[in-house]
């Protein structure tokens, strides 16, 4: 794993657990599923990811990404750099 991708990876678990109370254990593998997150959350976290990183993460790319990893993943194809 790249730096870039492992910064980005700590940046959404930080982000999952202080700003929406995942378990400070999940890993960037554990799915948004196991998390149990309704779609609300899910799409305060889209507009989160939009505003953060100035690229739009939309409701259902999250699903498909499936967990932290899928979304490091989503964002820098979308060309988000740590």
């Amino acid at each position: 794993m790249s730096t870039q991708t492992q910064t980005l990876t700590d940046q959404l678990l930080k982000m999952m657990t202080v700003q929406y109370g995942a378990p400070e254990d999940i890993t960037a593998g554990t799915s948004f599923d196991a998390l149990d997150l309704d779609s609300l959350v899910i799409v305060e976290v889209a507009v989160a990811l939009t505003g953060r990183y100035g690229v739009d993460v939309t409701e259902e790319e999250l699903h498909e990404a499936g967990d932290i990893a899928g979304t490091v993943a989503l964002l820098e194809a979308k060309g988000v750099r740590a």
